[in-house]
């Protein structure tokens, strides 16, 4: 008998689930995304888990059970205090009472560059989510000082990748005697982080897999499958993935002054419906609508 095929982790930044609405500000800079969400008792299971590493922090207390394989725990929380769903983990939650929280969300290859840096990995089990974080914990702590900062725009997105960096540091501080065994078939780090790098330099480069495969010395086939499993998306998906979070800094940046035809060829896009098509299929918002709802700030 053929088993079901897994079913892939959602998106944090697409994925809403219908209990909660987003409200007041979704931002995002390379790397990171920042969700302030409110909204009422309901559920949401991630049988696949969440594509990106996720903390929440509390902004009121709540009563949560957390669900994995077909075990439930209690967690209360109150204001100020935390919990961290590490990427790619099947869980399922319930809460009970209002719900308003600030979400910090790390795409994987931010996640692990701090864990390269730190000398060990992100391989964190599900029960991670049982845990619950003090409001005086340092990454809650610093949770309030990005909640804060939000609201600065002047030096936002530098603030926020350094209180990012801290606040991922803590986390894995913290967790690291509960981590579980590191996945045989994971990428190994430095090779995947050196193309990210790459990417990142040539953002505006057509990139070939073979040159890619080259700078992470392995050959094309098993590149393009180590760097899926490591980063969950195939090298071409992530590198427009890359364009679309490059193109959303300089919307906040410079949509008064620059054209979004020149936005999309600043970021490797062949033209403004290109860049608008995949905006579209990553945000789930164009380029317009997204520029509507982060104007830029003088």
């Amino acid at each position: 008998m053929k088993s079901k095929p897994a079913l892939p982790p959602v998106d944090m930044e697409t994925y809403v689930p219908a209990a909660i609405t987003v409200v007041r500000r979704s931002v995002g800079w390379p790397g990171i995304l920042v969700h302030e969400r409110r909204g009422k008792s309901g559920q949401v299971n991630y049988p696949g888990g969440i594509r990106q590493h996720v903390f929440y922090w509390f902004l009121k207390p709540l009563r949560s059970d957390v669900l994995i394989e077909g075990k439930t725990d209690t967690v209360r929380y109150q204001t100020g205090d935390g919990r961290f769903t590490p990427a790619g983990q099947p869980v399922a939650f319930r809460w009970t009472g209002e719900v308003r929280v600030l979400m910090l969300g790390f795409q994987p290859w931010f996640f692990e560059r701090v864990a390269a840096e730190l000398g060990t990995t992100t391989g964190l089990p599900a029960e991670t989510n049982t845990r619950k974080l003090s409001a005086n914990h340092p990454a809650c702590l610093l949770m309030q000082q990005l909640f804060h900062e939000l609201d600065s725009p002047a030096g936002a997105a530098l603030a926020a990748e350094g209180l990012a960096r801290t606040i991922a540091v803590q986390l894995l501080r913290e967790f690291d005697h509960i981590r579980g065994v590191k996945p045989a078939a994971a990428a190994p780090p430095v090779a995947v982080l050196k193309v990210v790098e790459l990417m990142r330099r040539r953002l505006a480069d057509s990139l070939a897999l073979e040159e890619l495969a080259e700078v992470a010395g392995l050959s094309p086939f098993h590149f393009a499958r180590q760097f899926k499993t490591a980063t969950g998306h195939p090298p071409h998906d992530y590198l427009i993935r890359l364009r679309v979070d490059r193109a959303q800094e300089l919307i906040r940046q410079h949509s008064r002054e620059w054209t979004m035809a020149a936005i999309a060829n600043e970021c490797g896009f062949s033209d403004q419906s290109h860049m608008a098509r995949h905006f579209k299929r990553v945000l789930g918002v164009s380029p317009g609508e997204f520029a509507e709802a982060n104007p830029v700030l003088r």
